[in-house]
């Protein structure tokens, strides 16, 4: 199947390949709403390429891109239409398309991700491969997500060819209680984590970086530009910060906004705006700053909180059940400092007190390291593949 992925796509792919087991693979469609990547999709990836080296042909599809479509051999991602759907005939021929390729691809299992891909993948599963498993995955609350789809999606999740209903934290798992008995039955978490190669390039920058002989007064903010970030209590925060420049790396709609509030909050020179960076840029950018900060609304379990922590820098994240399982240990150790997510000066505060007492500094890293020793990749893929049995 030419558009299989039988390893991972950056690197040794053959090597992986000559270590498979020789049976025939199965093929695992991964399934997400939209490209480009973004956090759901990036993990969803990383997911497939883990089970390609379990002796798995996985193809990644979105239903649609939310810009330009993936180039061929640009990226292992495809779309099933080439634009966003915008009527009742658009949505029918990605419907029509859909199957089609699902047809084609006769998967053993679906694995997908987002509102609209769950539902795309119960559906076009049932129609188009009736044989094959379907697990659905829940990567934020769902009561962010559109009640339309939040109302089919209890409906659909208790057929019969959902074998599984997956949350990335326990905290999204509970936004799930109101689902009928069916349907929770059915639910499970399996956190996220790394791959290989990215934890890889981590290990290298830190080592690279080496011991700090002093601490980096910079606070370092990653991901998209959006309402869920709470980027604006991060611009009130530095009104009430001195020689603390704030670094915000990602792009997004409301960049222009964002801007606005920072001059008219008289910040200009404490924010940078970086825009979107190549995750690996984005990744050397992180190592090198002091603080991660991340005040957001709601999350799921962030790849860039897990990434700042595999990187051992400090953590402060809003107090929403979801950060707050993000940072906590099994053992019930907290790993990060907690702030309300309207509280701009306690936030300026937090970031004060650990920047400016270099032992706090050292233990907040320690914390953020034993933190990111607990996130194990292969418990991922195994947990996975125990779905898939």
């Amino acid at each position: 199947m030419t558009e299989a992925l039988v390893a991972d796509s950056h690197a040794h792919s053959s090597e992986r390949l000559s270590s498979a087991p020789a049976t025939k693979p199965r093929q695992i469609v991964m399934m997400v709403s939209h490209y480009p990547a973004g956090g759901a999709q990036e993990i969803m990836a990383d997911i497939g390429h883990g089970l390609a080296v379990k002796n798995a042909g996985v193809k990644l599809l979105a239903l649609y891109p939310l810009a330009d479509p993936p180039k061929p051999g640009e990226d292992d991602w495809s779309c099933v239409v080439q634009t966003k759907p915008k009527s009742v005939f658009g949505l029918l021929r990605l419907a029509w398309t859909l199957l089609r390729k699902l047809r084609e691809s006769s998967p053993d299992a679906v694995i997908s991700a987002l509102p609209a891909a769950n539902i795309a993948a119960i559906f076009g599963a049932a129609l188009a491969a009736p044989k094959a498993r379907v697990i659905i995955t829940h990567h934020s609350p769902i009561q962010t997500h559109n009640k339309v789809f939040t109302t089919i999606d209890s409906w659909l999740g208790a057929w019969r060819n959902v074998s599984a209903i997956v949350s990335v934290s326990d905290a999204v798992g509970e936004s799930l209680k109101e689902k009928p008995a069916a349907y929770r039955a059915k639910c499970r978490t399996i956190r996220n984590a790394l791959p290989p190669r990215i934890e890889k390039a981590l290990a290298e920058l830190v080592e690279k970086r080496g011991e700090r002989t002093s601490i980096p007064r910079t606070v370092i903010a990653t991901g998209r530009l959006s309402r869920q970030k709470n980027y604006p209590v991060l611009l009130r925060a530095a009104t009430h910060l001195r020689d603390v420049k704030i670094l915000i790396v990602g792009g997004g709609a409301d960049m222009q906004s964002l801007k606005a509030l920072a001059q008219e909050l008289k910040v200009e020179d404490k924010v940078e705006f970086l825009g979107h960076k190549p995750r690996e840029e984005a990744l050397a950018l992180l190592a090198n700053g002091g603080i991660f900060a991340q005040p957001s609304l709601f999350e799921g379990h962030s790849l860039a909180l897990v990434e700042a922590a595999k990187l051992h820098l400090p953590l402060i994240v809003s107090n929403v059940p979801e950060q707050v399982e993000a940072i906590t240990m099994a053992d019930g150790a907290i790993c990060g400092m907690l702030v309300d997510p309207a509280d701009d000066r306690g936030l300026a505060e937090a970031i004060s007190r650990t920047l400016d007492d270099p032992d706090a500094y050292r233990q907040w890293c320690a914390k953020s390291k034993a933190l990111a020793d607990s996130l194990r990749y292969d418990d991922m893929i195994a947990a996975y593949e125990e779905l898939l049995r």
